[in-house]
C-alpha cells in the first residue's frame, strides 16, 4: 500500500525527496587581495604571501598606468593653446637691448592645469640648487588613480639683464617650471611666426581655439597683432623691405598669413620703400 502511495505522489516532489542537500559553493579566489586572503586562512608560508602582495601591487601599478594613459590621451583631444602673453625688453650689459615675447607662468598653468584637473590629474614641482650652481626643476604629474611620471631639467641662474643673484635664481626657476610642464604634458607655447628669415620674427597674441570666438581673435581664426607687438616687430619687417628683399606688397603678404592687421598697420607697412643705394662715394672724386 506504501508503495502505490509513494507512486501517486507529483514527480518534482519524488525529486525533492531523492535529492542531497544543496552543497554551499566554495568562494574561488580572482583577485590577488583574494589570494592572500585565502593563503593566509590555509597557512601559506610568508614567502606564499610575499608573493601574492607583490602580485596585487603588480596588478595595481599597471592598471593605474592604463588609467594614466587614457586620462592623457583624452586630454590631448581638445589640447589647450598656450600663447606668448608678455613683452620683455631689457638693455643688456653692453648696452645692447634685447626684446621677445613668452608665456609667462600664469599663462601656462591658466591654460593646463583647469584641463589636468578634469582628467583626473594634479601637479607640483621640486626645486633643488646642487653645489654645481645650477638649478633643477623637476615637475610631477600624478593621477588620481596613482601613477606619476616626472620631468626633470636645469640651467644656470639667469644673468640676463641687471638682476641681482636672487633675481636670477628665480627667473630660472620660473622659467624650467614653465617648460617642465609644458614637456610634461607634451604641450608647446604657440611658435613665433618667421618672414622667411628676413627681418624678424612675429608672435600671435590672444591666440584661442578657432572653435572659440572671443575679443582678440577674427573669424578667420587669426589672432589680431596689437598695437605693441606691431610696436616692436615692424622695425625689423621695415629694414626687410629697405634692404630690397622684399617689397612692402609682400612682407604684408608674408606676415598676414599668420596673424590679423588693422587698416592702419597696413598702410604703415605699404608705405616703407626700398632705400635708394648709396651713391656718396661714387660721386667723390
Amino acid at each position: 500500500m506504501n508503495d502505490v502511495l509513494e507512486m501517486e505522489k507529483p514527480a518534482a516532489e519524488q525529486r525533492a525527496i531523492a535529492a542531497p542537500a544543496a552543497q554551499p559553493l566554495a568562494v574561488v579566489p580572482t583577485t590577488p587581495f583574494e589570494l592572500v586572503a585565502h593563503a593566509a586562512a590555509r597557512g601559506a608560508s610568508m614567502e606564499e604571501l610575499r608573493t601574492f602582495i607583490e602580485l596585487q601591487e603588480r596588478l595595481e601599478a599597471n592598471q593605474a598606468r592604463k588609467a594614466y594613459v587614457a586620462a592623457m590621451a583624452e586630454f590631448k583631444r581638445n589640447p589647450p593653446q598656450i600663447v606668448k602673453d608678455k613683452l620683455v625688453s631689457f638693455d643688456g650689459r653692453d648696452g645692447s637691448n634685447t626684446s621677445y615675447m613668452h608665456a609667462t607662468l600664469g599663462s601656462v598653468c591658466g591654460a593646463i592645469v583647469e584641463g589636468l584637473g578634469r582628467q583626473g590629474f594634479s601637479h607640483r614641482w621640486d626645486t633643488e640648487q646642487p653645489p654645481s650652481g645650477m638649478v633643477s626643476v623637476t615637475c610631477t604629474i600624478t593621477h588620481s588613480m596613482g601613477h606619476s611620471e616626472v620631468t626633470r631639467m636645469q640651467a644656470p641662474p639667469d644673468a640676463s639683464g641687471k638682476k641681482n643673484a636672487i633675481q636670477q635664481i628665480a627667473s630660472t626657476i620660473t622659467y624650467l617650471q614653465r617648460y617642465t610642464l609644458l614637456a610634461a604634458c607634451g604641450l608647446a607655447t604657440n611658435e613665433q611666426m618667421d618672414d622667411d628669415g628676413h627681418g624678424g620674427q612675429y608672435t600671435p597674441v590672444n591666440e584661442t581655439p578657432a572653435a572659440t570666438t572671443v575679443k582678440g581673435q577674427t573669424s578667420s581664426g587669426l589672432p589680431l597683432c596689437s598695437d605693441d607687438l606691431f610696436a616692436v616687430e615692424s622695425p625689423k619687417w621695415r629694414k626687410v623691405v629697405e634692404s630690397g628683399k622684399k617689397t612692402a606688397e609682400e612682407m604684408l603678404a608674408t606676415v598676414s598669413t599668420r596673424a590679423t592687421f588693422t587698416e592702419a598697420q597696413k598702410k604703415t607697412i605699404l608705405s616703407w620703400t626700398k632705400k635708394p643705394a648709396d651713391t656718396t662715394a661714387d660721386n667723390k672724386e
